[in-house]
């Protein structure tokens, strides 16, 4: 016995993106993916530069 789908479901599974579309939603992540990660070492170093701690950070020995 096969379980019903929704006609909505089938829609969506056979459309599917052009390549030009499916390029540029990537690009697109990747771009937010890249500025989210800018954006954490910008706040990070931020605080570490306008807490004053930054010399001491900076020769610390590991």
């Amino acid at each position: 016995m096969e379980s019903p789908t929704s006609s909505r479901v089938e829609k969506h599974k056979a459309q599917s993106l052009p390549l030009g579309q499916q390029i540029a939603r990537y690009l697109l992540l990747g771009l937010v993916t890249l500025a989210g990660a800018a954006m954490m070492i910008i706040v990070v170093l931020g605080v570490l530069f306008f807490s004053g701690e930054t010399a001491e950070f900076i020769y610390m020995n590991f």
